[in-house]
């Protein structure tokens, strides 16, 4: 068994915070000076970022790019909408959009080395990477770091379960890269097969890792942790063995905002996250990715230092702002994870008076102080009141919006 207990994987993960703010803003003087991508010198320009000092004033004097922009920033002007620095592409990648991302030079260019280590993986592990290696990045990621770690990489890609499953068998993968749905599937697959997997290891992402599988990974032997990254900017955080939040990388500036003011939201609150990628082949500046998340900064017990983010709590686009409030379908679904007596359940956002009203409408087995169990949740997870209904079954059809805003405003 490879010794697989949490190290640091360099002496950077335990800067203290001060110390990490000045290495970043220096890391993005330097990668200014290197880059020769237009649009970011121009951005920078304008800014005051090439004159003096990097600061987060200056910085946060930059418009914020939104995604949903690229396609067509990409498509009026070369290179990738101004923002590539072409001499230092090697790979181009296609995303839906479309989006293309370009790769650059060096070894581990998506900083996914540090994410794997920390979720255990070793030299001499055989890892099976399921993400997609057809025209987007996300096999990338995970092989350029597996290199750098030493690991052996099985090109698996997407679907074939059981071929997956055969080749995992044969060749002895101790590891495993992908979401967390196709571990599941292959996991499943193998049973059927009576194929016994030898995995010790996995790192999951793109899509949410509910607490309910990953006590199954776990209960068969697989450490489990997840990483947030996106195909523009790489990985973004990843979760350390406390499973406390997602330690935030180095090799990005982070801002969580508020996605209507473009202000900086509390320590705490739910933002937009908006990464500044400090390399110069693709030197984004704050690019608002969509995600929601909050930010912790309290101490880790793992030693790393950077802040963490709270896992992605949704999208911008299903947010509904309720009395002054942000709240999200995510925030909902944690709530009722916390009440297993509840069948079904739907949140409806009312006005009455001139006031907003927040409606829980449950299809449950239990008590009528279960409503108020369920209130307390929702007051502890949103910050919001809320109006418990017990309903009969039936009443809530499956697959209904968790969340519906009726208010009208006409």
């Amino acid at each position: 068994m490879r010794d697989r207990s949490d190290t640091l994987y360099s002496p950077q993960e335990a800067l203290p915070p001060d110390e990490r703010a000045a290495w970043q803003l220096g890391r993005l003087r330097e990668v200014l000076r290197e880059t020769r991508a237009p649009a970011a010198l121009e951005r920078a320009r304008e800014a005051g970022l090439l004159d003096g000092p990097c600061t987060w004033e200056r910085l946060r004097t930059v418009p914020v790019l939104r995604k949903e922009d690229l396609p067509a920033l990409q498509a009026g002007r070369w290179p990738l909408g101004g923002w590539a620095s072409w001499e230092r592409v090697r790979r181009l990648f296609r995303s839906p959009g479309p989006i293309f991302e370009p790769e650059g030079p060096g070894p581990d260019y998506w900083g996914c080395a540090p994410v794997l280590h920390a979720a255990g993986f070793r030299a001499g592990d055989v890892v099976l990477n399921s993400f997609s290696y057809h025209l987007t990045p996300a096999a990338w990621m995970v092989e350029g770091g597996l290199a750098v770690l030493g690991a052996v990489v099985i090109p698996g890609g997407v679907g074939n379960t059981e071929i997956q499953a055969r080749a995992a068998f044969e060749l002895g993968a101790t590891g495993y890269a992908g979401t967390p749905s196709f571990l599941a599937a292959l996991l499943e697959r193998a049973d059927e097969l009576r194929i016994p997997l030898r995995f010790e290891v996995a790192l999951v992402s793109a899509e949410p890792l509910p607490p309910a599988l990953r006590e199954r990974f776990e209960a068969r032997g697989i450490r489990t942790q997840q990483a947030y990254g996106t195909a523009d900017v790489g990985m973004v955080a990843y979760e350390c063995p406390h499973k406390q939040g997602m330690h935030l990388l180095d090799r990005c500036l982070v801002e969580l905002l508020d996605p209507y003011t473009r202000e900086p939201v509390r320590l705490g609150e739910v933002g937009e996250v908006v990464v500044t990628l400090l390399d110069p082949t693709y030197p984004l500046l704050r690019l608002a990715t969509g995600d929601l998340s909050a930010l912790w900064e309290d101490p880790c017990p793992c030693g790393r230092t950077a802040p963490r983010l709270q896992g992605v709590l949704g999208r911008v686009a299903e947010a509904v702002k309720v009395r002054g409030v942000f709240l999200y379908p995510a925030q909902l679904r944690a709530v009722a994870s916390r009440h297993p007596e509840v069948r079904r359940y739907q949140f409806l956002v009312r006005r009455s008076a001139d006031r907003d009203e927040l409606i829980a409408r449950l299809e449950a087995a239990g008590p009528q102080e279960l409503a108020e169990r369920f209130a307390q949740t929702v007051r502890e997870v949103t910050g919001l009141r809320a109006q418990v209904e017990l309903v009969p079954d039936g009443t809530l059809e499956d697959g209904a919006p968790v969340l519906v805003d009726e208010r009208r405003w006409g």
